[in-house]
């Protein structure tokens, strides 16, 4: 599929893709392909949900293979070894990568207040 043939498939599309308001593709520092649709420019601030998290876990896929972490289930803490731990904060030791990619993390409930 080449740039067109995309512009006009987001163009015309209903349902989840209707929603689509901007594709931007960077390749070696350079835009290879942009493109904006419903009135959004590409200097519109966009809230993505769930894009980040998916985004993120490609991320870590990337740095388990390169060999800059060793396992899904490695404890996050290893990582900010100068953190201060704040008081009651215990379960923060338990965290791992996997729980952040899955949203899982063991944190304690704040009294009050939905998990």
């Amino acid at each position: 599929m080449n740039k067109e043939q995309l512009y006009r498939l987001v163009s015309e599309s209903t349902g989840n893709e209707s929603n689509i308001s901007q594709i931007y593709a960077i390749r070696d520092g350079s835009t290879v392909y942009d493109a904006c649709w419903h009135g959004f420019t590409t200097e519109d601030a966009m809230n993505v949900n769930s894009v980040t998290k998916g985004i993120l876990s490609l991320l870590a896929g990337i740095a388990l293979d390169k060999g800059c972490i060793t396992s899904l289930d490695q404890k996050v803490m290893e990582y900010f070894p100068d953190y201060s731990v704040k008081r009651g904060e215990k379960t923060i030791y338990d965290v791992t990568i996997r729980h952040l990619l899955t949203m899982t993390a063991p944190y304690k409930r704040l009294r009050g207040k939905p998990q």
